[in-house]
């Protein structure tokens, strides 16, 4: 007999058959193969005819690397699509029998979701709906009781693209003071700021004290002997440099170089030609000579 002749068995058609399923469906579906990986382990245990397999749920999800429970779920897809069957025994491990799919491809989309919709899944979709609603909530009720407040940064009747109050400009917007401080806002304060420096040059800073009307005093010399304020109404000495100051306006103006060109002011008791223009005079005689 030929190797065209020979009768393939069912454990042999069944792997077959899946593993067409998976180079069919494993990149739109990735949890098939999965499914499967379990699958092909059972069916190690089977007879010829695909019966007679009753693996542990322990020994499989050693064998496949997963969980109990993962084992549990690959199990009902492979019996929702029809591929498996299982007899539960009394103080036993179930019994499988390998069933050869019919027809074309299976429908793995509608049983997929016992793979994929787990406990851990189900509580983390349900504390994030939970967590979007209490958020949702919280931001409706802070609308309603404080309408004037923002919420999360906008106010309750502004969209993304701000809120429905024009934009000031001003440095001072935010409260009398800018929200990032600038050298033009610390220039130019606002009028309606909380505190402003008040200017104490020319009279006293304290508005509450006021003083009399004093005349500006002058200011005493350096080397000035102090004042004489005793009550007997003499008149004080006058003073050295004051003598010598009136010495010197009382003489007489100094006199000027007699050349026209030149004219600069002489020393005291000089007359005539100043000495440059003297030197000059006695050069030119010694070249005319």
């Amino acid at each position: 007999m030929s190797t065209d002749d020979r009768v393939q068995s069912v454990r042999n058609a069944w792997t077959n058959a899946l593993r067409a399923e998976v180079l069919r469906v494993g990149r739109r579906i990735p949890e098939v193969a999965r499914v499967v990986t379990v699958g092909m382990w059972i069916a190690t245990y089977a007879d010829a005819d695909g019966s007679n397999a009753f693996p542990g749920r322990d020994t499989l999800a050693t064998l496949s690397g997963c969980s109990q429970e993962t084992v549990t779920r690959a199990v009902k897809v492979l019996m929702g699509v029809g591929v498996l069957a299982r007899k539960r025994r009394p103080n036993a491990s179930a019994m499988y029998q390998l069933l050869m799919p019919l027809g074309g491809g299976l429908d793995w989309a509608a049983h997929i979701h016992h793979m994929t919709d787990t406990r851990q899944r189900k509580a983390h979709a349900k504390k994030k709906a939970e967590r979007i609603a209490e958020v949702t909530r919280t931001a409706s009720t802070d609308a309603v009781e404080n309408p004037s407040d923002s919420v999360r940064g906008r106010g309750p009747d502004s969209v993304h693209s701000g809120s429905s109050e024009p934009p000031r400009t001003d440095p001072d917007s935010v409260h009398g003071r800018p929200r990032t401080a600038s050298v033009d806002a610390f220039r130019t304060a606002s009028a309606a700021g909380a505190y402003q420096y008040i200017p104490t040059s020319g009279r006293d800073p304290l508005p509450d004290h006021t003083l009399a009307g004093l005349s500006p005093q002058p200011q005493p010399r350096a080397g000035e002997a102090a004042k004489d304020e005793s009550s007997t109404g003499e008149r004080p000495a006058a003073k050295p440099r004051d003598t010598a100051l009136e010495v010197v306006r009382a003489r007489a103006p100094l006199a000027r170089c007699t050349d026209p060109d030149c004219g600069i002011q002489l020393p005291y008791g000089a007359t005539g030609l100043c000495a440059g223009c003297q030197q000059y005079a006695t050069n030119h005689e010694r070249h005319s000579a």
